[in-house]
């Protein structure tokens, strides 16, 4: 019976050793390589650096060639004024030095903002990529070894029909008995072929998210464990990048508040013109220095408004961060249960495909014995595949859910 038992877990877990080729951890890699998601994260972060690189700009001095050319039309009655030249040219090298803008340096910092904003964005792109691989990676396996245990009941339907029908040949068995064989073989082959859809379906989902022809997936190892509790699992969530992201946008919501509120301040401006060439009566003169000052008196209310919308935007980045990580939680939480019921229902299916097989073998022995019908070795071969598909399934399960709670509190393979 030990040696029985050994047999039916390597059976169970339907992959061989040989062919174990693909891992979660080189889905991911690959798919982080090949994933349009990831690439466009990284245009936001560069796009990110040059918004800082503008906003740092706008505070540094600005140095520009100017020129005017103007022809007036004389006056009748200035005469020959020495004042009065109906041609007129300037050329000259102009720098302007922003002294204080209202909000610019809040802009600088708003924009550095962004750039950490960016980057949990990303890294919250890439914990969600590992999540769509971990579906499909797990998707894939259930496929692969629900095909295997598909095509071993076709096996023994085809055993099964030849079998009977040899022992119709000589009387031992009846007509019906071997139509009902043949209709179990019939059914059978239709399992198999929507098995081999639903393998083409989990093979296209998983090449789609890693650019990668799949491969057999890896055997299985043991019923995973939990690594903490529910109270360690929710201190872990809160590093996640999405819950860090949305604190960021708070940070850079409240940024917004303060260059809103930074037009009612004046502006002054420091500018110098160095001149190559002019006209008139400072034609000798080559440069001056003056200080321009602009100060906001009536805008039509629209910097209050400005101020405003930003104050409610900070309020809107609260409460979208505070249900993001409420949802995040119950999600955890779920899956956390989830995981502790599919560890049970695997270990209580492990033993009832033990004890399936066991029914299958006896009834067949049965059969040739005349103790129990066809019907009998067909409905007990019936519940040990289907019992055998459903052990598969759930302990896949089990391990797709244990790697859904390691992503849920941000940690990657």
């Amino acid at each position: 019976m030990k040696i029985a038992s050994v047999l039916v877990l390597g059976i169970l877990h339907a992959v061989p050793a040989a062919a174990a080729t693909l891992t979660l951890k080189e889905a991911f890699e690959a798919a982080r390589l090949n994933m349009e998601t990831l690439k466009r994260g990284d245009a936001v972060i560069e796009q990110s650096v040059e918004q800082k690189n503008r906003a740092r700009a706008l505070m540094l001095p600005n140095l520009s060639g100017v020129g005017t050319y103007t022809r007036i039309d004389a006056p009748d009655a200035a005469g020959n004024s020495p004042f009065l030249l109906t041609r007129q040219y300037v050329a000259a090298l102009r720098l302007t030095q922003p002294l204080f803008r209202g909000g610019s340096l809040t802009g600088y910092q708003l924009a550095k903002e962004n750039i950490l904003l960016a980057k949990f964005q990303k890294d919250a792109s890439e914990l969600s990529l590992y999540q769509l691989v971990i579906t499909s990676y797990y998707n894939l396996s259930m496929a692969q070894m629900d095909v295997k245990n598909l095509e071993e009941l076709l096996a023994y339907s085809k055993e099964r029909v030849g079998e009977i029908r040899e022992r119709t040949s000589i009387g031992r068995s009846r007509k019906g008995e071997l139509v009902e064989a043949q209709a179990q073989l019939l059914a059978a082959e239709s399992q198999y072929q929507q098995g081999l859809i639903d393998l083409q379906e989990a093979e296209r989902t998983f090449e789609f998210y890693t650019k990668t022809k799949p491969g057999e997936i890896g055997p299985l190892q043991s019923i995973p464990k939990l690594s903490g509790s529910l109270e360690e699992y929710y201190r872990r969530l809160r590093v996640r990048p999405d819950i860090q992201a949305n604190a960021q946008l708070s940070r850079a919501a409240e940024r917004q508040i303060s260059i809103a509120k930074g037009g009612h301040y004046p502006s002054v401006d420091l500018t110098s013109n160095y001149y190559f060439d002019r006209t008139g009566i400072l034609a000798t003169s080559e440069w001056d220095v003056g200080v321009a000052v602009v100060i906001p008196i009536f805008q039509g209310g629209a910097i209050a408004a400005a101020t405003r919308e930003a104050v409610a935007g900070k309020r809107v980045a609260d409460l979208n961060g505070s249900e993001q990580l409420r949802s995040a939680e119950r999600d955890l939480a779920i899956n956390f249960q989830n995981f502790k019921q599919l560890q049970e229902q695997a270990k209580t299916l492990r033993e009832a495909v033990e004890k399936a097989r066991e029914a299958y073998q006896l009834n067949k022995r049965d059969y040739k014995n005349g103790l129990v019908t066809n019907l009998d070795v067909l409905q007990s071969l019936n519940v040990f595949i289907q019992t055998r598909r459903s052990y598969n399934t759930v302990f896949a399960m089990t391990h797709m859910t244990e790697k859904n709670l390691e992503a849920l509190t941000g940690v990657l393979p």
